[in-house]
């Protein structure tokens, strides 16, 4: 069986994206976008570079008490966050469990307790709901992106050991996103690892995305299964992911400064895509 047919049998999303990383060396697959008041965005990252952070913070997880099946709260405001983050909990065999940013603390407190999520990895300006919902959750711990009063920087989670993702099997659930009902109530809709590769290889029909493209892709939207479908698509396929803030000068900006010829954005919100780009909506 050749290392093509080996990832391809690879039932964890993330397990493909670490196999097809080493081959992609220095290729860039995720740019970073401006930081809040000054501070340093979510930096940019080699595949290699996203590979290794991914594996290391996953060691750091465990490390620190993460077990398999235990279940992560994910609250970030970008695209990059979104990747590192989902991949560093499913690489320690946890189950990370996307929040919609829109939501408020209590519902945020509400989907944290009910998931029984022990840990949360956030970021500014998303920093200070997480922390508002953990005081009403099972949360013990809380990391961030960025300096967050309260939070552990997730950059101490590197440098103990890298920690290569489990294989998984095709019924373990692979992603918690939570779903809100005909009543208005939120409810968890598991996703396992079968059902979330189904996910990623339909979004990757839908959108089409190339290995030479530049994919400038608005902050996470919904409950975050069809964004982490598209973004795990678009790196799959070897294109480069630029974190957006979804602000229109801010969009120009990002598209002209990388050459973007994909935008990914809320289902809605097309208005404010330049004209150059093809615009893939999610939510």
């Amino acid at each position: 069986m050749s290392k093509l047919d080996d990832l391809i049998a690879e039932v964890s999303v993330t397990r493909r994206l670490i196999g097809v990383a080493t081959d992609r060396a220095g290729l860039l697959a995720l740019v970073g976008g401006a930081g809040l008041d000054g501070q340093p965005g979510a930096g940019c990252y080699s595949y290699a570079s996203f590979a290794a952070t991914v594996q290391a913070a996953a060691a750091g997880l465990s490390w620190r008490g993460l077990r398999p099946r235990d279940v992560v709260g994910v609250l970030v405001p970008d695209a990059v966050s979104f990747a590192l983050a989902v991949h560093a909990v499913r690489a320690a065999g946890g189950v990370p469990s996307p929040v919609d940013p829109a939501l408020c603390a209590v519902e945020t407190a509400g989907q944290l307790a009910e998931s029984g999520a022990r840990m949360v990895i956030t970021a500014p300006p998303l920093a200070e709901n997480a922390l508002a919902a953990v005081d009403r959750s099972w949360v013990r711990q809380v990391f961030s992106f960025v300096d967050a009063p309260g939070a552990t920087r997730f950059s101490d989670l590197l440098g103990l050991d890298m920690l290569r993702p489990p294989r998984g099997r095709p019924d373990d659930i692979a992603l918690l996103p939570f779903s809100r009902g005909a009543d208005g109530r939120l409810r968890p809709a598991p996703v396992s690892h079968a059902s979330l590769i189904d996910e990623v290889d339909k979004a990757d029909q839908r959108a089409g995305i190339g290995s030479q493209e530049v994919v400038i892709a608005m902050p996470p939207v919904g409950d975050g299964l069809s964004y982490e479908a598209l973004i795990d698509g678009a790196l799959l396929r070897g294109a480069t992911v630029v974190a957006s803030s979804g602000q229109e000068r801010e969009l120009t900006m990002a598209v002209a400064a990388h050459h973007g010829t994909v935008v990914i954005v809320p289902s809605g919100a097309t208005g404010a895509v330049p004209g150059s780009l093809r615009a893939i909506e999610v939510g």
